[in-house]
């Protein structure tokens, strides 16, 4: 994390002070939460959507804040700490970030994708841990206020770092990324999501493609090129020619093409071009090879063996509620319920397909953010799990009504069911945890769906104490 003197913070904002205490007093960290400052750390009120930052800084300098930023317009600054004095807090969050990251020696990797961008961040990191003192971005840190808090946590000896950077609407990307300024870029996919604000797919893969803004000069840039929509984007979107292009997929015009792509509960195999011994990494989703071969083409770029690759592969960091197995008595919960959108679904309906249990059941919430076609985006994906061998579909969420709308008018013998609230859900689906089964739990992130899984696991945990 940063460790500057107080006046080193002043100078890298150019800002003025009320000198409160000694400006060579040094701060460890910055923290925007007043609830969890810490000893020594520099405070900056935010304005959020329903608080301002700054109503909270008695109980930031109580828990131990050196310094504060603040806004030169809000009245009754501390007089308990030194005041750094600025326009905006959160430009001055964005602009110490920037500074910081000019301060430190170290390779950065951006990635971005409507799909896949947080596991490709922790596979990636996990294979640059073997070679270098690596950090990544924490939970889904992605955004205006979280990339550069992620950069501020960075420590002064990093020698890598995996940040994520999301977007909703164009711009956003490239104001992150010019923040970043990645020496690798990573696209990982182009999917549907935010689809509400951007309107059309072109839109999403040009916002997409804004990353490669920020990219140092010859710096690489990898990206998913099996889709053609992507494909079609950077043809125009007229990329300098000192920028280095790889592109990764299954189909074979791809500079590293992936085959022999199997699936088991220990996780994924498949193999890369010419190389005859698979590659295995501990996740599980075939889609899963795809984030590891975009992982693969950066941890080759920055000097790693490919034993090394091989190792990290095995020693995946993995962030929580994605792809992730869970035990509820005798039947397999595969937790998913992070976020969703059409493609995401259909690749962890994928996943469960792979599995070799009796019974399967999908659990489907509401994809949000979808815009004015929603309705028919949730019609269509009831009507695709024809494809796979399901036993019961089960819905919740004012949109999910429409998959099983959709699930009703095309599948035949599949226990098809919605429900209104969670209790309900979690009620009917109890029992299970005496049948050899198979749970599928997706849903958006606002749906909460990871609470039905929280309950039935924690419900089986009592009852084995």
């Amino acid at each position: 994390m940063i460790i500057r003197s107080i006046d080193a913070i002043i100078r890298m904002l150019d800002a003025d002070y009320i000198e409160n205490g000694a400006i060579e007093d040094k701060i460890q960290g910055v923290c925007i939460d007043s609830r969890k400052v810490v000893e020594g750390n520099l405070y900056i009120p935010i304005h959020g959507v329903k608080n301002n930052g700054h109503a909270y800084v008695a109980q930031a300098i109580a828990n131990g804040a050196k310094a504060v930023l603040w806004e030169r317009k809000e009245p009754n600054p501390p007089k308990e700490v030194v005041v750094i004095l600025v326009e905006d807090t959160t430009k001055a969050l964005q602009d110490l970030a920037k500074a910081y990251r000019h301060q430190l020696n170290m390779k950065v990797v951006g990635i971005t994708g409507s799909n896949g961008k947080t596991s490709t961040k922790d596979i990636l990191a996990s294979l640059l841990q073997e070679h270098y003192i690596t950090q990544k971005t924490l939970g889904n840190y992605n955004n205006e206020i979280g990339v550069p808090l992620t950069l501020l946590s960075l420590s002064e000896n990093v020698e890598a770092a995996v940040i994520e950077m999301g977007m909703e609407n164009l711009g956003e990307l490239s104001f992150l990324t010019h923040m970043v300024e990645p020496d690798i870029a990573i696209i990982s996919n182009v999917g549907t999501a935010h689809l509400e604000n951007l309107k059309t797919m072109e839109n999403i893969a040009k916002a997409k493609l804004e990353i490669v803004e920020g990219l140092k000069e010859h710096g690489l840039f990898i990206y998913n090129g099996d889709q053609e929509i992507l494909q079609n984007a950077v043809t125009h979107a007229q990329i300098p020619g000192h920028i280095r292009i790889r592109t990764f997929g299954v189909k074979p015009q791809n500079d590293y093409v992936i085959s022999h792509i199997t699936q088991k509960r220990e996780g994924v195999s498949f193999c890369l071009n010419d190389d005859v011994c698979p590659y295995h990494v501990d996740m599980i989703g075939k889609h899963q090879a795809m984030n590891a071969t975009a992982a693969w083409i950066a941890a080759k770029a920055l000097g790693l063996s490919v034993e090394e690759i091989r190792e990290g592969y095995q020693n995946i960091e993995k962030t929580g509620l994605r792809n992730e197995l869970v035990d509820f008595g005798k039947c397999l919960i595969l937790n998913d319920s992070y976020k969703s959108n059409p493609q995401s679904a259909l690749a962890a309906l994928d996943t469960m397909e792979e599995f070799d249990v009796p019974y399967k059941i999908a659990v489907l919430g509401d994809m949000l953010e979808l815009g004015d076609t929603s309705d028919m985006i949730h019609y269509t994906l009831g009507k695709d799990l024809a494809k796979y061998h399901l036993n019961e579909v089960l819905t919740i969420g004012d949109m999910a009504r429409y998959i099983t709308q959709g699930a009703f008018n095309n599948l035949t013998g599949v226990h098809i069911e919605h429900f209104t609230d969670k209790e309900a859900l979690i009620c009917y689906l109890r029992p299970y945890e005496h049948k050899d089964c198979m749970l599928l739990v997706k849903g958006s992130r606002g749906m909460k769906l990871d609470e039905v899984v929280d309950a039935l696991v924690k419900k089986e945990e009592e009852v084995v104490k």
